[in-house]
């Protein structure tokens, strides 16, 4: 995608290119699903692209997961275990500061990486 001065949303043409630079999908597998959005949601983009999402879901979690164990780097590790964990309990600077903290092992230690 193409940045402009005025930071305008990129057009449809723009994601297309950079979908078909950065991944798999063929020209032909994204006229099957441009077809599909037009028939079985007759033209909306939106309720397409929440179907498809909610269809991925399940391997995004399971590559994120994959990430937190088996990314290439530290940072990649912490960084995807920290998401995991923050879309389970809630963003570690808003836990409940009400619960007993130093009996949760996990708690405290997410806490010492959160003021890290």
């Amino acid at each position: 995608m193409v940045d402009t001065p005025q930071s305008q949303p990129p057009t449809p043409e723009e994601v297309e290119a950079t979908l078909m630079a950065n991944t798999d999908v063929t020209e032909e597998e994204l006229d099957a699903l441009k077809d599909e959005a037009d028939t079985l949601h007759d033209g909306d983009q939106k309720a397409f692209t929440e179907n498809l999402l909610v269809q991925n879901a399940p391997r995004a979690v399971l590559q994120i997961a994959e990430l937190a164990q088996k990314g290439s780097t530290e940072r990649v590790r912490l960084d995807a275990a920290k998401y995991i964990v923050e879309r389970v309990l809630g963003p570690l600077n808003k836990l409940d500061p009400t619960k007993d903290m130093s009996r949760d092992p996990i708690l405290q230690f997410l806490a010492k990486v959160q003021a890290n």
